[in-house]
């Protein structure tokens, strides 16, 4: 068995030595590296944050600071330090406004803090220590609907003539179909009979519409042509100046398809263009990034039209079918195609990219709890075009899946050990995110392994190179011979390039560079290389392993 591999060394070494210059299809496994193997080595981060990586956290689940076993704003203000620790430039805050529901995306009072999220005190608290940090805090905003509790819609149902009846959706509830249709109700076209629900008192003769549920009841904007001159578009424009006069940086628009309810039409992204650029008029470096839930990003384009930033459904659904099935290679340029798409609609687009988020089965959990998968898809983020957004609890391995209840994936993080986590959130006992399934962090801290430490160096790389960050990407240009398991691109700005080799499958196999690099930045899962000569190097790729060069 030992001359076998010895003479198989021998003949792939020979053969590497006839190569071309040019990127070839790469080699399966001859073994590690040889006498003239060479490390990795990343430059020294300096500290600037270039990567852009936004951390959304779900309020309630994410940190406790008095011990009422619900997260607030005081548990995020102490555990800033650590976001700032993993290079996190950003974070997306879940609906913190006073809501019957605990999720709060049902909102009852726009410009107040929940009671048990805290005050507005520890609000202005979390922004100023935030700066500090440079990390930039973006709130969730429900612009499509209110909770049934709100002030307004219980004025609204009260009188047909109420100030506020004209803000949201009603009709008599003999005839909603017949008033759709001759074009008495503004926004819809269509009537579907589960998105109506009766008026239990004052004007109970008629139904009002809530499309997600009953204690959910749409605003009215109004036709398009007049929206920017309707009451509620004027109170949601004023709405955000408060927030924003508060420091935010900017929004997470929640369900942008179902403000106007044809989400295919023109009427969002128009109805969007004239929120942000009014918004624009008095925060010329605002920042909006939209939700449209859609598995085909040639849907969700348009809507750059209105927004600078939309988040990418479309790369994590391909994503997941390129780990479930080792088929990497077209997957960059998948990326360069969607991004091109969204160009075309708004020159400076920003593609929003993420694993899971608040609304989707656990990365983990998706993968099926394969621990090489979840870093593996970390690491294709995290090296990708866009603007990164990781969920809470995804740099720990966090599990769950919705199975017909959305808390499942929305678990306690897990700080530490139960006995020592005083700042654990108890309002949920979780079914997936346990200590017998995942590990907490300050044990995954001193693991140089753990899945933390992989998403933590893995920030740290794109936070020290800019091309990393926010570079062009392109592919080799015979990328199509290589096995479908490989993925391989380059990341390139101002002079500074990047070559990211990652093999996406349960197997060691070899790659062959034949063209000069000056060095090996960094590797994960193993990766290591040899010079056969000053053009050709030999990669060893353990399964789910990445290696980073420098050309």
């Amino acid at each position: 068995m030992r001359r076998y591999f010895t003479y198989l060394t021998i003949i792939v070494l020979a053969t590497l030595s006839l190569w071309s210059c040019s990127a070839k299809e790469p080699l399966d496994p001859p073994g590690g590296g040889g006498p003239n193997s060479e490390g990795f080595e990343a430059k020294a981060w300096d500290g600037v944050k270039r990567g852009g990586v936004f951390y959304e956290i779900f309020v309630r689940s994410f940190a406790d600071s008095n011990g009422d076993g619900i997260g607030d704003l005081k548990g995020i203000t102490a555990k800033l330090d650590y976001l700032n620790s993993l290079g996190i430039s950003g974070i997306w805050l879940t609906p913190i406004h006073p809501s019957p529901s605990y999720h709060g995306y049902d909102v009852e009072d726009y410009r107040a803090v929940a009671p048990e999220y805290g005050t507005m005190a520890d609000f202005e608290a979390l922004i100023a220590k935030a700066n500090t940090l440079g990390i930039k805090v973006v709130l969730d905003l429900v612009l499509n609907h209110t909770s049934k509790t709100h002030p307004w819609f219980k004025n609204a149902i009260s009188s047909l003539n109420s100030q506020y009846r004209s803000w949201y959706l009603f009709a008599p509830a003999s005839d909603v179909p017949g008033w759709i249709s001759s074009g008495k109700v503004p926004m819809t076209n269509s009537y579907y009979q589960g998105h109506w629900h009766s008026i239990p008192l004052g004007t109970s003769d008629y139904k009002y519409m809530g499309m997600f549920s009953d204690w959910m009841p749409e605003i009215n904007y109004g036709d398009l042509s007049v929206t920017e001159n309707t009451p509620t578009f004027k109170e949601m424009v004023d709405i955000s100046k408060f927030w924003l006069n508060k420091g935010v940086y900017g929004f997470r628009l929640d369900a942008v398809k179902h403000i106007y309810q044809n989400e295919d039409s023109d009427e969002n992204p128009i109805f969007l263009q004239k929120f942000f650029n009014e918004l624009k008029k008095s925060s010329p470096n605002l920042y909006m990034v939209g939700e449209n839930l859609t598995g085909d990003y040639n849907k969700v384009a348009p809507y750059y039209k209105g927004l600078p930033a939309m988040f990418n459904f479309d790369a994590w659904y391909k994503l997941i079918y390129v780990l479930e099935n080792s088929h990497a290679k077209w997957f960059p340029k998948d990326l360069i195609d969607m991004e091109s798409k969204f160009r075309s609609y708004r020159g400076d687009a920003i593609n929003s990219t993420k694993l899971s988020n608040h609304d989707e089965d656990r990365t983990m959990s998706r993968l099926g709890d394969d621990i090489g998968k979840a870093k593996m898809a970390a690491s294709v983020l995290l090296t990708s075009g866009g603007n990164p957004y990781l969920y809470y609890g995804e740099e720990i391995a966090m599990k769950g899946m919705k199975t017909n209840d959305d808390r499942n994936v929305r678990e306690p993080f897990l700080w530490s050990q139960s006995a020592s986590d005083n700042f654990r959130t108890k309002w949920y006992t979780p079914k997936f995110s346990t200590e017998g399934s995942v590990i907490p962090l300050s044990i995954q801290q001193t693991d140089k392994n753990s899945i933390y430490n992989h998403y933590k160096k893995l920030i740290e790389l794109r936070n020290t190179y800019q091309s990393l960050a926010s570079g062009n990407t392109t592919i080799p240009t015979d990328f199509d011979s290589y096995p479908k398991h490989f993925m391989v691109f380059y990341r390139e700005l101002q002079g500074e390039k990047l070559m990211i080799i990652h093999n996406v499958s349960n197997s060691v196999s070899s790659y062959a560079i034949n063209h000069p690099f000056k060095k090996g930045v960094a590797e994960f899962g193993g990766a290591t290389y040899t010079r056969i000569n000053s053009s050709s190097t030999s990669v060893t790729m353990p399964a789910y392993s990445t290696a980073i060069f420098e050309l």
